[in-house]
């Protein structure tokens, strides 16, 4: 049986000013002012800017061109690259993080018999990680990359996937797919990562670490199933 090394990242929005400097230029012409004067035209057109740039912001998280990696999560099973069970936190400079985690995962992937195991990893975080990488100019080793659609499936596994069995419009949160196991769900929401990050880092990293934790014992379970 394959080493599990479990991963999970934390995403947060880029500042306001970067944001719009990055998004399409607001269409002042798409707002119909009909017959408005000119200040209740150029509030209307105020509030429907405003509301343009509201939108991109609240999910500038779930997209690299907006968002930024906060933290990564790695638990290391015991014989992996560690003699005993380890969790490593990649947290600050996001180049450093991005750097650290590509290789790490190219020397399990070197070393072989092992697997990176993560949730709705196929869909975000990976892609997440790899468009952050490409952004930020840092090297991203070739043949841990989709080749050309799919990532390697023998390195990653998504545990979101194997739910959706077969079945690519079937979707189910960490929490609920825990639960419906028998197991312990999350202890807070992603949402607010970015705002316990400033305000408590340590409850941070604690939310972090429990996702980390709930994601592999998932894994054990799952896994299981198809062994």
């Amino acid at each position: 049986m394959k080493k599990r090394i479990i991963f999970d990242i934390e995403t947060g929005s880029l500042p306001d000013s970067e944001i719009e400097r990055i998004a399409p230029t607001f269409d002042e012409s798409s707002v119909k002012v009909g017959n408005f004067g000119i200040e209740k035209a150029i509030e209307k057109i105020n509030s429907a800017k405003a509301s343009h740039f509201n939108q991109i912001r609240e999910k500038a998280a779930l997209n690299a061109e907006y968002g930024k990696v906060l933290a990564i999560g790695i638990k290391f099973e015991a014989g992996t690259m560690y003699k005993e069970e380890k969790f490593a936190l990649l947290i600050g400079d996001e180049d450093l993080m991005l750097t650290g985690f590509w290789v790490y995962a190219l020397e399990s992937y070197n070393k072989g018999g092992e697997i990176w195991i993560g949730f709705n990893s196929n869909n975000f975080d990976l892609p997440f990680l790899l468009r952050r990488s490409m952004i930020l100019g840092v090297k991203v080793p070739k043949q841990l990359t989709p080749s050309p659609r799919y990532w390697p499936g023998d390195f990653w596994i998504d545990l979101m996937d194997l739910w959706k069995a077969g079945d690519y419009r079937a979707t189910i949160s960490l929490d609920r797919f825990c639960k419906a196991s028998g197991l312990e769900g999350k202890n807070g929401s992603g949402k607010w990562f970015s705002q316990l990050l400033e305000e408590d880092k340590e409850a941070a990293i604690k939310y972090l670490e429990n996702d980390i934790e709930i994601t592999a014992q998932l894994a054990e379970k799952v896994m299981g199933v198809f062994s």
